[in-house]
């Protein structure tokens, strides 16, 4: 990768999990030390704050508009807040498509979902989700390049569409069970 030296980072585990009647699960451990070093690496990002955003693993997919994507973003409402402000953000990840991704599309999956955090000004501070210009954000297209985001965008499109059609075959071959 060109803009960073992933070495930096260490080694990036993703965890075995095994989906049953839960479909959440805990992504703390591996997807904040990568949303801090997003966060020191690009002018665009560094004002978010990483502690202040749960990361979660579903083993549902997410589409936005008629394309699949990694993940998505959720601002908590003030509300949720008063029960438990440990969090301003959830972001949410598609487990079964993040585990075949290698190190350098997880980091460009992931600082896009980053791009939808928007804390406002120092003068007016909010906390909200900023809306995507064009399916990607144009600060991550610059930043990596068209090619590249574009690029693992489409591998994770990809990656989703063959989940769902094996989940199809398996569907169709326990309904043709031979006698």
């Amino acid at each position: 990768m060109d803009k960073f030296n992933l070495n930096e980072l260490g080694e990036i585990i993703t965890p075995e999990i095994f989906f049953g009647e839960h479909h959440y699960f805990d992504a703390d451990e591996e997807l904040f030390p990568m949303a801090k070093f997003i966060k020191d690496r690009t002018d665009y990002n560094s004002y978010i704050e990483p502690d202040r955003i749960k990361f979660l693993y579903t083993d549902k997919l997410q589409k936005d508009g008629s394309r699949y994507t990694i993940g998505h973003l959720i601002v908590r409402s003030d509300l949720e807040k008063m029960v438990n402000d440990e969090f301003d953000f959830i972001a949410i990840l598609s487990y079964n498509i993040w585990k075949e991704l290698d190190v350098e599309n997880k980091i460009i999956q992931l600082d896009k979902i980053l791009c939808g955090i928007d804390m406002g000004t120092i003068d007016k501070p909010v906390v909200k989700k900023q809306a995507t210009d064009s399916r990607e954000y144009v600060q991550s297209l610059k930043y990596w390049g068209f090619d590249k985001v574009l690029n693992s965008s489409e591998i994770v499109h990809l990656a989703a569409e063959r989940l769902v059609e094996q989940k199809k075959d398996e569907t169709k071959s326990k309904k043709i069970k031979p006698q």
